[in-house]
């Protein structure tokens, strides 16, 4: 049997450590995507429900949260900012509310839903 044959080498080991070394940068990254992602869609589940709760208001004759035409602080507040801003609007025989914020990565995001202003007797738009 050689010498060679009975262990690993200085350059293997510092081989397997570099690919090792990767492997976990990939796995790093990943988690920070998975992160922002998360972050991404609770911010767009808390958008909507401003927006839904705001549709409800105006349907109950109260319209507490977006009730003017700009946009207007609605939701959390973080840092003495508001995080979200909303506003309602009456366009053809529908109610309009609009919601923005600003995402973790900076970008401006806006939702609208849209609902009409009045019901028929049977429940029906």
């Amino acid at each position: 049997m050689s010498r060679r044959a009975q262990g690993l080498t200085l350059i293997e080991i510092l081989f397997s450590l570099l690919i090792l070394a990767f492997g976990a940068l990939g796995l790093l990254r990943l988690q920070t995507e998975l992160l922002h992602s998360r972050i991404a869609a609770d911010d767009y589940n808390t958008a909507t429900n401003l927006a839904q709760a705001a549709l409800e208001q105006r349907y109950a004759g109260r319209p507490a949260l977006c009730a003017n035409n700009n946009f207007a602080a609605a939701g959390a507040v973080i840092g003495g900012e508001p995080r979200f801003e909303c506003r309602a609007a009456i366009r053809n025989g529908l109610a309009v509310v609009s919601v923005r914020w600003t995402d973790s990565d900076g970008s401006a995001r806006e939702l609208s839903l849209s609902a009409p202003l009045r019901l028929a007797a049977d429940g029906k738009p």
